[in-house]
C-alpha cells in the first residue's frame, strides 16, 4: 500500500509541525491526568497524541460536561470524593482534548524529550494529528523522507535500545 500525501495533507502536516507543542510526559502528569497512563506504559511508545480540531474539542467538552454530571449525581451516594473521581478521571481527559484541539500537542516521554531524534518524533506525531491514523501509513510517510543511514543511526550509542524508531524506518 502506497501513501502519497495530498499537497494539502503536507501543508496541514507542516503547519501542525510549526504549531506542536511539546510535554514532557512524567509520572505526576500521568497521575493528573489518568487517561495519558495506560498509552504511555509500552516501552515501544515514543510519544501520543490526542485528538486534534474541532473533534477533539467536541469530544473533550462532552467529556468534561460528562464528568461534572456524573460528579455531581455521585455527591449524593458518595459525598464528595465520587464527583471529585468522576472530575479526576473524565474531566482531565476532557481538559487535555480540548486543550490538545486548541493547540496541537504531543506528550513525549521525558528519555525522549533530549534525544536527537525528538524531531523525527514530532514529525511522527504531526502525521498523526494531520488526520492520518493508520501507524502503518505513518511509516510509511516517515520511510519516504527518513532512512536509518541518513539519520546515522546505525550503531548509534546515544539511541536507547528499546527505541523503535531505527527499526521501524529499516522495515521496508
Amino acid at each position: 500500500m502506497k501513501v502519497q500525501m495530498t499537497e494539502n495533507g503536507e501543508q496541514d502536516r507542516e503547519r501542525t509541525l510549526t504549531d506542536l507543542r511539546v510535554v514532557r510526559l512524567t509520572l505526576p502528569l500521568q497521575l493528573l491526568v489518568p487517561s495519558l497512563l495506560l498509552p504511555a506504559l509500552s516501552k515501544s511508545t515514543r510519544a501520543l497524541s490526542l485528538f486534534p480540531g474541532t473533534r477533539g474539542l467536541a469530544i473533550g467538552s462532552v467529556l468534561v460536561i460528562a464528568s461534572l454530571l456524573a460528579g455531581a449525581l455521585l455527591i449524593g451516594p458518595t459525598g464528595p470524593w465520587g464527583g471529585v473521581v468522576s472530575v479526576w478521571f473524565l474531566g482531565t481527559a476532557g481538559l487535555m482534548l480540548v486543550m490538545s484541539a486548541v493547540r496541537p500537542t504531543a506528550f513525549v516521554k521525558p528519555i525522549c524529550v533530549k534525544c536527537r531524534l525528538l524531531p523525527i518524533i514530532k514529525e511522527h506525531e504531526a502525521i498523526h494529528l494531520s488526520g492520518v491514523a493508520s501507524e502503518k501509513a505513518v511509516w510509511e510517510s516517515m520511510r519516504s523522507r527518513h532512512t536509518v543511514k541518513s539519520l546515522a543511526l546505525e550503531g548509534d550509542p546515544a539511541i536507547c535500545s528499546f527505541c523503535p524508531i531505527p527499526k521501524r524506518l529499516a522495515e521496508g
